[in-house]
């Protein structure tokens, strides 16, 4: 990720890197993996068709899922999507960066040199209009969105294919840049040597992976996003209105503070869940004021329990070129109840305007999923997340969940992605703590020692860490991490829902809001079982403070007529620290190097009290 690196790469050639929180770009894309899994010949439809399109070519990529439309491209390493791009002429955009068709980043990649990375290649058209000079090409396009900035060495490129000639010649190309609004622009196509049989145009980028210095820091990057793109005949240069209105941004969740919440947490607070609004976003892209006639909403019931519900909100007339984001206040939908143990619904939004007006992209659906865990991500990583540089070793992060009823913690969803170097053999701890009086995460309730991150290719596949027992959640809480070295996790981060208001990062023993502007993709999630489960006992061992300085202090039962030893050991299991008898509840630590340690305090009878805590 270039854009977050820019700075920081500019210290890292004089000092090391000082302790922050980041989000960095994904080293693949696993929306791609993750389809490639469920359709592994997908690539085999893509070949050249066996005639040519005719006039007129259009695409606004609202109907295409993943990759391109085979009927109308030859190739697949665009990445179709409608998450990444900001405010485009309508839903649906093929973003090109520096990934190939498998979601990789591409194998003839290197460090601060531009290659050419994806290809955008139209199926062989009709072009036989001898003499015609009213044939023009036209398209938007859009540097960065919500991705990485291409750097004003790398750059969009299009080139028209002569047919004849058997060659590609370039026609067009931008540099670089950061974000902008969409730019329009338009071509014409009238050189005889194009004017044949089986033309074909393409877009094309090149992407660089930024310095070789500190290659874990290199990551996909470089986006582009193109949207509607038109070649046709009768056509002149002046030819730039649509006359289309369009959905232009995606539904969210109708829930209130999460994308998600557990089906049997959901069935017993339904009324303070629900969200009484709903967001909806279109754009009118032509140039006079246009009638959408009516808007109307479908909640469908997946799993057949229930009849479909509707909505008719309203008609709008927007402005010539108006983007529309509306609010829709009091909206009717529930989640009838049934006795499942999960349950899906589907919400569909629709605009009905002229009938001339393009069809395909006023239409647009969002699957609000019931399953055993909170979420305020959506599913799709559009970066990773963490904390990284010196300092950082035994740093925390706490997300807070606030959950809509008791019930009983079983374990930690979590969605790691990958960069060049990743931390796949870097131990961390899962911490569960409980919300202290300014609102910061307390206590520890409940930990899982010495795991790794677990990488799935697969879209919305979490990795499930379990506890072998259960405990009682009861209240509001924090989940999260705390690391045993400086190299970054990578937590998957969503740029579509935000809820930094909720993270918060620890590096030098004080709690500090983030400032990066998503959602952490840790999910808690909650269980049936309620034998064999663990609340906090008050015989239990206490650390504080943790991390702990030159001093922690123990906070047990202690019986005044026994007494007490007290033996710390390192993560190899070696006893670094002894005393035989304790008679004072404070331990000096200052010899101790920086570390987790584990610590066990054994009465004259045999009973013992064991905890761990972080030395600063």
């Amino acid at each position: 990720m270039k854009i977050f690196l820019s700075v920081l790469i500019s210290l890292l050639f004089t000092f090391d890197i000082l302790a922050q929180e980041y989000t960095i770009s994904l080293n693949g894309n696993p929306q791609i993996k993750s389809y490639l899994k469920k359709h592994p010949n997908s690539e085999k439809k893509y070949t050249a068709s066996k005639d040519p399109l005719e006039l007129p070519f259009w695409d606004d990529f609202s109907d295409s899922n993943m990759y391109p439309n085979s009927n109308l491209w030859q190739d697949q390493t665009a990445y179709i999507n409608n998450t990444l791009a900001v405010n485009p002429p309508s839903i649906g955009v093929a973003t090109m960066d520096a990934v190939n068709s498998q979601g990789n980043i591409y194998e003839n990649a290197d460090y601060n040199t531009e290659f050419i990375a994806d290809s955008l290649t139209s199926q062989p058209i009709n072009l036989n209009y001898p003499g015609n000079t009213t044939i023009f090409l036209s398209f938007f396009y859009q540097p960065q969105g919500i991705g990485d900035a291409p750097e004003s060495e790398d750059s969009l490129f299009l080139e028209f294919y002569a047919p004849d000639d058997g060659q590609w010649n370039e026609v067009w190309s931008v540099a670089g840049s950061d974000n902008k609004d969409f730019t329009f622009v338009i071509l014409a196509v009238d050189e005889d040597k194009y004017l044949k049989n089986n033309f074909q145009f393409r877009f094309r980028n090149y992407a660089s992976l930024g310095t070789s210095t500190y290659p874990s820091l290199a990551t996909n990057c470089d986006f582009w996003h193109i949207d509607y793109v038109y070649l046709n005949k009768d056509r002149t240069i002046n030819d730039t209105v649509f006359h289309d209105i369009a959905f232009n941004a995606p539904l969210h969740s109708l829930l209130t503070n999460y994308e998600s919440v557990p089906w049997k947490h959901y069935k017993e607070t339904s009324s303070q869940t629900l969200k009484s609004d709903i967001d909806i976003a279109f754009k009118n892209n032509d140039n006079v004021s246009r009638l959408v006639d009516s808007l109307n909403f479908i909640l469908e019931d997946l799993n057949g329990s229930s009849v479909n519900q509707y909505w008719f909100a309203g008609t709008f007339t927007p402005s010539p070129f108006q983007q529309s984001d509306i609010t829709l206040s009091g909206q009717p939908f529930s989640f009838p109840e049934n006795t499942n143990n999960s349950s899906d619904f589907k919400l569909t939004a629709r605009i009905v305007t002229d009938t001339y007006d393009s069809a395909q992209n006023n239409s647009v659906s969002y699957i609000q999923t019931f399953k055993n865990y909170y979420a305020y991500d959506d599913g799709s990583a559009e970066a990773g997340y963490g904390i990284y540089g010196n300092g950082t070793k035994y740093g925390q992060v706490a997300l807070k969940y606030a959950p809509l009823k008791q019930d009983y913690l079983t374990g930690v969803s979590m969605y790691f992605t990958q960069a060049f170097q990743d931390a796949s053999q870097k131990y961390f701890w899962i911490y569960i703590w409980n919300v202290d009086e300014n609102g910061l995460p307390g206590d520890t309730l409940k930990t899982i020692e010495g795991i790794r991150p677990e990488y799935e290719d697969e879209l919305n596949k979490f990795h499930f860490y379990e506890f072998e027992e259960p405990i009682q959640i009861n209240e509001d809480f924090f989940i999260g991490w705390t690391q045993t070295t400086e190299d970054k996790l990578n937590i998957g981060f969503d740029y579509n829902s935000v809820n930094n208001d909720k993270v918060y990062y620890n590096i030098s023993g004080e709690w500090i809001p983030s400032s990066e502007q998503g959602s952490l993709m840790i999910r808690p999630v909650f269980g049936d079982t309620q034998s064999s489960v663990s609340e906090i006992s008050p015989e239990e061992l206490r650390i504080y403070p943790n991390p702990a300085g030159n001093f922690i202090h123990l906070d047990f039962n202690k019986n005044s007529e026994k007494t007490y030893s007290a033996e710390i050991f390192n993560l190899q299991g070696k006893r670094v620290f002894y005393r035989q008898h304790i008679e004072q509840n404070t331990l000096n630590i200052q010899n101790l190097q920086k570390g987790i340690y584990f610590i066990r305090i054994s009465d004259n009878q045999s009973k013992t009290y064991s905890s761990k805590f972080i030395k600063n």
